[in-house]
């Protein structure tokens, strides 16, 4: 069936293309803010309840730019992709290290993102455990990028890439420095 929806040309590539290096710019911009937010910096901008559901509203944003950019493959000729291929790690014959690495990344999203649903079930502890997966994900979404982008060559694609990690480095180096000063409760005895 999906054989029959395949199209002729660059189209889906492109589509493709186009939707895993927005997703990429959406999910950094997602990370940026869940750490402004962590740190209580965007408190001084926006309410604090406007800035939990802007943060949700960048997560699922994110995610439906994965899903327009992993979609897009399921129609291209050239390097067809099937559903398994999209949703399995490792399996896809394009690159399967590569592309596996974005589908563990989609995957621990996915779960980032529906712990917001579940927060006061999974307590405040286990809740902030998983969000601490965001960064692996951040990680995994680069190196998927990376390996197997075709456009990771191209000069705009790359500064997309080092401004993005030079953002989130400085401001995890900046949540490390203020969790280092902030005083801590005495451990108890």
């Amino acid at each position: 069936m999906i054989e029959l929806l395949r199209v002729e040309g660059p189209g889906a590539w492109l589509a493709s293309r186009a939707g895993g290096v927005t997703a990429y710019v959406a999910l950094s911009i997602e990370i940026a803010f869940g750490m402004f937010l962590s740190t209580g910096a965007a408190d001084a901008w926006i309410a604090r309840a406007r800035s939990i559901e802007l943060h949700r509203w960048l997560s699922r944003a994110t995610l439906l730019l994965v899903v327009a950019h992993a979609s897009a493959l399921l129609f291209d000729r050239v390097q067809p992709f099937d559903v398994v291929d999209l949703v399995v790690p490792f399996v896809a014959r394009y690159r399967p290290f590569a592309v596996g690495l974005g589908v563990v990344a989609v995957w621990l999203t996915w779960m980032v993102h529906v712990s917001f649903r579940v927060r006061q079930q999974l307590g405040q502890r286990l809740w902030r455990t998983l969000h601490f997966a965001s960064f692996g994900v951040y990680g995994l979404a680069t190196a998927h990028g990376v390996l197997a982008g075709t456009d990771s060559h191209r000069a705009g694609v790359r500064a997309i890439y080092l401004v993005s990690a030079a953002l989130i480095g400085l401001l995890l180096l900046a949540r490390v420095v203020s969790a280092a000063k902030s005083p801590r409760a005495p451990a108890p005895r």
